[in-house]
C-alpha cells in the first residue's frame, strides 16, 4: 500500500474517534436552554481557527497538532465528567478539534503524489464519527468510556508520524485541478464560495424519511461514503467530470428523494463529493500552504452553516426551488474553475 493511502487510513480512524469525542460531549448537552449558542461556539471554534493554525504549520512551526488536539478533546471529555463550566467545555472541546483537523490535513496532502483519494478518506471519517459520537450519549455510554475512545486515537496518531514525510513540497507542487487561466484570487474565492453555499444547501435538503435511528446512520453513512468518493473519482477521471456529476448528479435525487430514502440516499451521496473537489481546487492554488488551504474550506464551512443559526426554510417547495437555483451557480462556477483533464505519472 502506498504511503499517501496509509496515511489516509490511518487518519480515517483518527477523525473518526475526535469526532465520536465531539458529538458524544455536545449530544449530553442537547436539553441545555443554551443548545444554539453552544453549537454556534462549537462551529466557530472548531472551523475557523484551522486556517491561522494550518498557516503556523505551513510556515515551518513544527508541532504535532493531532497530537494535543487529542489530549486536548480528552480534556473537554473530563470536564464534561466532572461537571465543568459547560461553555469552557465546549470551547476547549472546539479548539481540539481543530488541531487534528489540521493535522490530518496536512499529512494526507503532503504524503500523496497529488491525489486526492487519502485526504478525501480522512474527511470521510467524521461522518461515521459524527452518528457514533450522537448515538453513544443516547444511549447512555458512560463517559470513561468515551475518555478511552479518545486516547485510543493516539496508536493511529503515533503510527502515522512513522510514516510521516519531512516536507513533502515535491507531492504537493502535483496538485494541478485548476483552470490555469483563472487568477488564484478568483480560483480561491469561487472555490470557497461553492463550499459555503454547497454547506447552506445541505440544510435545506428534504429528508421527511429520516425518522429512525437506523435511517439516521445510513445519512451518515452514505455521507461519508461520498466523501471518501469524491477524491477517488477525481483521480480516476478528473476533477471537472467530478465536480459535474457531483453536482447535477445529485440534484434530481435530492429533489425527489423527500418520502423516498433510497433516492435521497443516493443524491447525498453524491452532494457529498463536492467537499475533495473544492479542496482540491484551493491545494492546486495554494500549494506551498496545504494548511491554510484546507483552512479555507472549513472557513466556507462555517460561513455557510451560519444563517442557519438565524433562520430555517420550512417549506419543502422554497428548499427544492433553492436547492436548484444554487446547483446551476455551482455547476457554472465550478465548469469554469476545474482544469480539464491531465494524464499524470504518480510518485510516491
Amino acid at each position: 500500500m502506498k504511503r499517501g493511502n496509509t496515511q489516509g487510513g490511518l487518519y480515517f480512524l483518527v477523525h473518526f474517534l475526535v469526532e465520536v469525542t465531539s458529538f458524544y460531549v455536545l449530544t449530553c448537552y442537547t436539553q441545555s436552554p443554551y443548545i444554539w449558542v453552544l453549537a454556534l461556539i462549537y462551529d466557530f471554534a472548531a472551523f475557523v481557527p484551522q486556517g491561522l493554525f494550518g498557516w503556523l504549520r505551513d510556515r515551518g512551526l513544527y508541532v504535532n497538532f493531532a497530537l494535543w488536539g487529542t489530549l486536548i478533546t480528552s480534556a473537554a471529555v473530563a470536564c464534561l465528567m466532572l461537571g465543568g463550566n459547560v461553555f469552557l467545555t465546549v470551547t476547549v472541546l472546539s479548539l481540539g478539534n481543530c488541531l487534528v483537523h489540521i493535522r490530518g490535513a496536512e499529512v494526507t496532502l503532503r504524503s500523496s503524489a497529488g491525489r486526492m483519494s487519502p485526504s478525501a478518506v480522512f474527511v470521510a471519517g467524521g461522518s461515521f464519527g459524527v452518528v457514533t459520537g450522537k448515538l453513544l450519549s443516547a444511549h447512555g455510554v458512560a463517559a470513561p468510556w468515551v475518555l478511552g475512545l479518545s486516547l485510543l486515537s493516539l496508536v493511529p496518531i503515533m503510527l502515522a508520524e512513522r510514516l510521516n514525510m519531512r516536507g513533502g513540497e515535491e507531492n504537493l507542487r502535483l496538485y494541478n485541478y485548476a483552470n490555469p487561466r483563472i487568477r488564484t484570487s478568483v480560483v480561491v474565492v469561487l472555490a470557497v464560495v461553492v463550499v459555503a453555499v454547497r454547506a447552506f444547501m445541505a440544510y435545506g435538503i428534504p429528508t421527511s424519511w429520516n425518522k429512525t435511528e437506523l435511517q439516521t446512520v445510513a445519512l451518515y453513512v452514505f455521507m461519508g461514503v461520498g466523501k471518501a468518493m469524491g477524491g477517488v473519482l477525481i483521480d480516476c477521471i478528473g476533477i471537472r467530470l467530478t465536480a459535474l456529476i457531483s453536482t447535477i448528479g445529485a440534484l434530481p435525487f435530492l429533489l425527489f428523494g423527500d418520502t423516498v430514502m433510497a433516492l435521497s440516499l443516493i443524491g447525498i451521496a453524491f452532494f457529498s463529493m463536492t467537499m475533495a473537489v473544492s479542496l482540491a481546487l484551493l491545494v492546486s492554488r495554494m500549494q506551498s500552504l496545504p494548511g491554510v488551504a484546507f483552512g479555507l474550506t472549513t472557513i466556507g464551512l462555517f460561513l455557510g452553516t451560519l444563517p442557519v443559526f438565524f433562520f430555517r426554510v420550512h417549506s419543502v417547495l422554497v428548499n427544492c426551488v433553492m436547492i436548484s437555483i444554487l446547483t446551476v451557480l455551482c455547476v457554472v462556477i465550478l465548469s469554469i474553475i476545474c482544469a480539464k483533464r491531465v494524464k499524470r505519472t504518480d510518485k510516491e
